[in-house]
């Protein structure tokens, strides 16, 4: 038997929740453990050393912007914020419809317009089809949480349907905005997770956007450990929780898997939400709470690591234009981006969003399908020689915003007195992102200060909002939605 180990505070999850809560904690004078079951930090943003190449792979790519406030606080905290790469400031993306480019920018008109000249410049819509956007913009525009709630129980197509949405503008960009920054499709994605994320992009100055420069787990994993660990705190990988403890009304401390127990006042769990319901004492399962853990699903990605052998481009990242029968959603030539590679052949990663349908291909069937899509966009892709591959499968990218997903994302503080939530997953009021994430760390640590009797704020807020964004949020609050978005929203509640 093992005697129980005393911490004030026990982190479950090396994501950048976990780390980020531990980071937060580092002032309080409290005794903490960080426990991860992996053997690399950084939860779903972690990354590694490709054993053939030598070259750092992400568990698949991943993108910043200047919006994120949350995770560059805890960049800055770490001393590693300067590890990003910044996209040109007026580009946002490129979108490429076969050979075809189209550039996204901000131009010089104040939100929420900033971004209608690219839209105007696209050649696949007309000018009824960009009318057509106006009916949605103006529900986002006046959203607030109740909306976010009274919309969740639609899916985006059946919402954007309602609106009047045309089919053109619907597949051309809201289908893509669903699939790429909601990781899943129109027709089965919440539209009150739609709608919020149309909200922030469109009441804000458009973003700038930044990759990290090193391996994406480098960004913040060894320097949060260091820093943990050089306050005092162990920092266990490779380690397994078995169970939460603790009474009826209680949470008291985490039994893992090894036998050992460890003691504490307060247990942070940053795990997905179908593994923080594998650890409950009996005695909690039936809590309604609770109970939503289950509900939640994940979804399936899988990234793909091209080693050519020139370069073929000189973007750091676009995105094709959506096909339904397409794999890729969005492409990255990590030979524009990472330090140091000036002159290095183009290392290309893509990610395949929606996964479970290749489930059963093969590598060399992906890797073949994503170098031919590749060249549809890319020339040069079609004469470069393949030097090396690797397919990485991700069982759990983030949880899918299905119908349903608002209403059951659980808040920081439970019923039971002592566990506390964090997670990209839980009620943050933002999509399920790296931002999601580290804004969850900040609230869970601030949790425990305050209820250590010392508040602290941590969490920062978004940008402010453009001037002319805030007098046209004003007036669409005032106006009632749209009749048959309404009746629709009301047989789906």
């Amino acid at each position: 038997m093992h005697a129980p180990l005393e911490f004030d505070v026990v982190i479950l999850g090396g994501g950048i929740a976990g780390l980020t809560c531990a980071v937060g904690l580092l002032d309080a004078g409290l005794r903490l453990a960080v426990v991860e079951r992996d053997d690399l930090l950084g939860g779903r943003a972690r990354s590694w050393t490709d054993p053939i190449t030598g070259d750092p792979v992400h568990i698949g790519p991943h993108i910043v912007t200047d919006c994120y406030a949350n995770f560059f606080r805890l960049l800055e905290r770490l001393g590693t914020a300067d590890r990003v790469v910044w996209e040109p400031e007026s580009l946002l993306y490129t979108m490429f419809d076969g050979e075809r480019a189209i550039d996204l920018r901000r131009s010089w008109l104040p939100p929420p317009v900033q971004l209608l000249a690219s839209l105007r410049a696209d050649p696949s819509l007309g000018l009824l089809d960009l009318a057509s956007n106006g009916a949605p913009a103006r529900v986002a525009l006046g959203i607030d949480e109740q909306d976010v709630l009274r919309l969740d129980g639609l899916d985006g197509r059946a919402a954007l349907t309602a609106l009047g949405v045309r089919p053109a503008m619907q597949r051309r960009y809201w289908q893509f905005a669903a699939m790429s920054i909601l990781n899943t499709p129109l027709g089965r994605c919440s539209a009150g997770s739609l709608f919020r994320a149309f909200h922030h992009a469109i009441t804000r100055d458009a973003v700038r956007v930044g990759f990290p420069g090193v391996g994406l787990g480098d960004l913040f994993a060894p320097a949060a450990r260091a820093a943990v660990e050089s306050a005092g705190h162990p920092v266990w990988t490779n380690t397994a929780a078995a169970e939460i403890l603790g009474t009826d009304a209680r949470a008291t401390g985490v039994r893992l898997a090894d036998g050992r127990i460890l003691r504490a006042r307060h247990v942070v769990s940053t795990l997905p939400p179908r593994d923080l319901a594998a650890l409950l004492p009996e005695s909690w399962q039936g809590r309604a709470e609770f109970a939503a853990l289950r509900w939640f699903s994940a979804v399936a990605y899988v990234s793909v690591y091209l080693w050519f052998d020139r370069r073929i481009t000189a973007r750091q990242f676009w995105a094709r234009a959506y096909a339904p029968d397409d794999l890729n959603c969005d492409f990255y030539d990590y030979a524009n981006i990472y330090f140091g590679w000036t002159g290095r052949p183009s290392l290309i990663g893509s990610n395949i969003i929606d996964a479970d349908r290749v489930a059963d291909w093969s590598d060399s069937a992906i890797v073949e399908r994503t170098r031919r899509e590749l060249a549809e966009n890319l020339p040069a892709a079609r004469t470069a020689r393949l030097r090396h591959a690797a397919v990485h499968r991700i069982p759990l990218a983030v949880q899918a915003p299905l119908p349903g997903f608002e209403a059951r994302r659980p808040s920081t503080l439970t019923a039971i007195d002592g566990l506390l939530l964090a997670g990209d997953w839980t009620r943050t009021g933002l999509p399920s992102s790296m931002e999601s994430a580290a804004a969850s760390g900040w609230g869970a640590a601030e949790a425990v200060w305050a209820r250590e009797g010392r508040p602290r704020a941590l969490v920062q807020p978004l940008p402010p909002r453009g001037r002319l964004a805030r007098v046209l949020m004003t007036a669409a609050r005032a106006a009632p939605w749209p009749p048959r978005l309404r009746r629709v929203a009301a047989r789906r509640a």
